[in-house]
Formats: C-alpha cells, sequence, structure tokens
C-alpha cells in the first residue's frame, strides 16, 4: 500500500496538471456531469463517496471512441471543483490507499495527455 505522501503528490500533480487544460477542453458549468457527481448524496463513508463518484466520472468505461475520459471540463466548475473535492479527503480515513493510487494515476495521466 503507498504511504499517504504518494496520494497527496498525485493530488497536487493532478490540481497543476488541471489549471494547464488548453482552451480546446469546455469549460465546466452546472450542466456538467462532474457538478452533478459531485454534488450528488454522499455515501456512508468517505471511501465509497470517493469511490463512487470517481466510478463515475473517471472509470475507464467513462472514455470516449478516442479513449480520453470524457467528462473532464476546465475551470472552477471542472477540474477545479473535483481538485477541491480531492484537498478536503481525510486519506488517513480507511482508504485503501492501493486502490486509490490507481484512480489517481488514470485521472493524472489523462491531464498529461490532454496539455
Amino acid at each position: 500500500m503507498p504511504p499517504i505522501t504518494v496520494i497527496k503528490a498525485l493530488v497536487k500533480e493532478i490540481t497543476v496538471a488541471s489549471n494547464c487544460l488548453p482552451l480546446s477542453i469546455q469549460q465546466g458549468s452546472k450542466n456538467d456531469k462532474i457538478w452533478s457527481v459531485l454534488n450528488a448524496d454522499a455515501g456512508e463513508t468517505a471511501h465509497e463517496t470517493f469511490n463512487k463518484r470517481f466510478d463515475a466520472l473517471f472509470a475507464e468505461d467513462c472514455r470516449d471512441s478516442a479513449g480520453r475520459l470524457h467528462h473532464i471540463r476546465r475551470g472552477k466548475l471542472g477540474m477545479g471543483f473535483v481538485c477541491s473535492y480531492l484537498s478536503q479527503i481525510d486519506w488517513d480515513d480507511g482508504f485503501p490507499l492501493d486502490l486509490v493510487e490507481i484512480k489517481l494515476k488514470r485521472l493524472a495521466e489523462e491531464l498529461k495527455v490532454l496539455r
């Protein structure tokens, strides 16, 4: 299991990459899936909430025909909202960090490609 420092480094990497998305990526809005998923009811635990939200937005089956994750959006209501959510999570609260790492790496890699 990776240490929490690895998870925090991935969150930072996602945040930096999100701030550098090109203008070709749509601006986020309250009509997008990011907004609706992150404002949906929380699960019974922080991990359940994270897992449910990330699976809805960034799972392998959330790719378009070109292989890109199709819920990536720029700005405060897009990836900014995702980064804000990630920065508020207490990763010490019973998270299986090995699974979290896989999900965060998937998103970080996608953001690298899009930049």
